[in-house]
């Protein structure tokens, strides 16, 4: 257990624990004991994955949280002031100055690194930083044991249990130029030594200003950039951290410098912004799958959302993707300031009227515009629980997105990054979590806020009636892959329910997700009060009525019986087996490898009224 050296938990306090894993909650797996207690037995399962901790100060109002994942050294867990911000890290060698460093976070130790920089005058070109999340610890590394090549304009990404820097501009050039050498290698930064190996991981193709994403695999996939022989690459090369070994694998539908990547819910990546080899923003968007690999129509790059700089996108349950803000490729009209509001382009829409876009994006590539009545230039968008990114304007405020009422909305809550030359940098922790970079009167300093706890191991009691904590007109948990309409909505009145309007054959079902957590083996109960059955989904497997019209390629639900409990689907997971009972009846599926999300969704059928979804973790 610990505490930031800049936000020491009062005390006396004490500190509710939560063990969570591949098992159902129970009186082993809670405990409270006084924030000083010293060499106290937990008593927690020895299959523990996760710890969730609050601590309450007897005399302070406000709560410390933390959250972790168990790791090689086991189950070390940093408490945070909820919802404040907290120093982390205060440079007095690296960062030297700002520019050109590459951030990144691997959530398998939990370190955060900062590496490089452009400041080719400076030593810095080839150091690096670490904040551990897990302990608070923060640590320059030894100019020793630093990286071999000056780098800027990186990428840091996990690379198994190590973190790796790759590619980047070489930044030792003629004051005034163009840099015109992007590093071809990777360097591999090892946590017990705290230092990086000797031996460099080929890359296939020297670049800078590229994407770096892991796979579902563990690979890492660099995409797009700059290369030397183009301003906007759309090369994808893939790493091995097993084999270090780098390959190139296709093409981009369109180059892009600077592209945003995610990895979605489903797995997939989905690519979008950037700029071509002229500096104009990129519009059209595009998915890959799992494996990097080319998708069809309409996944191929040709959809498009109007072309912003700095536009900002953050995943959604069931593969879905938000998109915020942005600027428009325009010169700035008579008397107006673009620089107010934004550090490329002006506002979209006329100087007296503008008019921020967002936009939701659904996993079969469907576009639904938001109403989004803040200023949003260059907003950064961070990963949030229960389908709710946080949304971070010019002013440093912070917005949530509300997934059932496709809004944002004020938290009350104002980073104050104090700033004073260069715009803060933001990186994710994990959900809830995350720092940013920047610079104040003293130097560079690396700041951090945790705002929540939930996680892949979270356990839920009954869901559907259960109302959020904060807006009861939405339920607790569970969070649409698109836009509430009437084809999907929760009925807010007497005990709740979700309610989904008959799906067209053969068109994509809209489904509810259970948010954030996965399973491995469980038993679920799905109760509905409508004459048809809900459709399911259980990771990738789509589970339907035996009547519909896919029930040949997807998993066939027992055909419900006119007597017996027939208002109830039950579940039952073990390894790839999935056993389904309707009333009397039965039937199975294969399912895939792994932990596996779970939602309910709609019937070709007809309308279903969904009115309980529990699930119970089996060990």
């Amino acid at each position: 257990m610990h505490s930031l050296a800049s936000c020491p938990v009062p005390t006396p306090a004490q500190v509710d624990l939560r063990a969570l894993g591949d098992f159902p909650t129970s009186n082993d797996t809670t405990l409270t004991l006084p924030l000083t207690a010293q060499n106290v037995r937990l008593g927690f399962p020895s299959s523990t994955l996760a710890l969730q901790a609050t601590a309450r100060p007897d005399s302070y109002d406000q709560a410390f949280i933390g959250s972790s994942e168990r790791g090689s050294s086991g189950l070390d867990f940093l408490l945070w002031p909820e919802g404040s911000a907290c120093e982390l890290f205060r440079a007095t060698s690296y960062p030297a100055n700002l520019g050109g460093e590459a951030l990144g976070y691997a959530s398998s130790n939990g370190l955060l690194m900062i590496a490089g920089s452009e400041g080719f005058s400076s030593s810095a070109v080839v150091g690096a930083m670490t904040f551990d999340a897990r302990t608070g610890q923060s640590a320059t590394v030894d100019p020793r044991d630093a990286m071999r090549v000056p780098r800027s304009f990186a990428t840091v990404s996990a690379f198994g249990d190590q973190l790796l820097v790759a590619g980047g501009e070489y930044p030792i050039h003629e004051s005034g130029t163009a840099a015109s050498v992007f590093n071809d290698t990777g360097e591999v930064y090892d946590p017990l030594t705290s230092s990086f190996e000797a031996e460099f991981v080929q890359l296939a193709q020297g670049v800078a200003h590229h994407a770096a994403v892991p796979l579902a695999s563990g690979e890492i996939a660099l995409i797009g950039g700059q290369t030397a022989v183009s301003g906007a690459s759309n090369f994808i090369q893939i790493l091995s951290p097993q084999k270090r070994t780098a390959k190139l694998l296709g093409t981009l539908s369109v180059g892009r410098h600077a592209p945003s990547v995610l990895r979605l819910d489903d797995d997939r990546l989905f690519v979008a912004g950037g700029e071509d080899a002229s500096g104009n923003p990129i519009g059209a968007i595009e998915w890959r799958g799992a494996d990097a690999a080319p998708l069809p129509e309409p996944f191929d790059g040709s959809l498009a959302l109007p072309p912003r700089f700095d536009r900002a996108y953050a995943t959604l349950p069931g593969g879905a993707v938000l998109a915020v803000g942005g600027c428009e490729n325009r010169a700035p009209e008579s008397g107006e300031d673009c620089a107010r509001a934004c550090e490329r382009g002006c506002p979209p829409g006329p100087a007296n009227s503008p008019r921020y876009e967002a936009f939701w994006i659904s996993s079969d590539g469907a576009v639904t515009e938001l109403n989004l009545s803040l200023s949003a230039g260059h907003p950064r968008l961070l990963a949030g629980s229960d389908g709710s990114p946080w949304l971070v304007t010019e002013n440093d405020e912070l917005f949530r997105f509300d997934p059932w009422h496709a809004e944002f909305q004020a938290t009350g809550i104002r980073l104050e990054p104090s700033g004073t030359q260069t715009p803060a940098r933001f990186v994710a922790m994990g959900s809830d979590s995350f720092a940013w970079l920047t610079d104040d009167a003293r130097g560079v300093v690396l700041q951090g806020m945790r705002l929540g706890t939930r996680s892949t191991f979270s356990n839920d009691v009954p869901l559907v009636s259960l109302r959020d904590a904060n807006d009861p007109s939405r339920p607790a948990h569970l969070v649409p892959d698109r836009p509430p309409s009437t084809e999907l909505s929760y009925e807010g009145g007497g005990p709740g329910a979700l309610v989904f309007a008959a799906s067209a054959g053969g068109a994509s079902k809209p489904c509810v997700w259970i948010s954030d957590a996965r399973f491995a083996d469980f038993s679920a109960e799905i109760a509905f009060t409508s004459d048809v059955t809900p459709s399911l989904r259980v990771g990738n497997r789509e589970l339907v009525d035996p009547r519909a019209s896919n029930a040949q390629s997807a998993c066939a639900l027992p055909a419900a019986s006119s007597g017996g409990d027939v208002g109830r689907v039950l579940l039952e997971r073990a390894g790839n087996h999935l056993a389904l009972t309707i009333g009397s009846e039965r039937s199975e599926c294969s399912l895939e490898d792994g932990r596996v999300p779970l939602a309910v969704c709609a019937s070709e059928l007809g309308p279903v009224r969904v009115t309980r979804v529990a699930v119970k973790r089996r060990e």
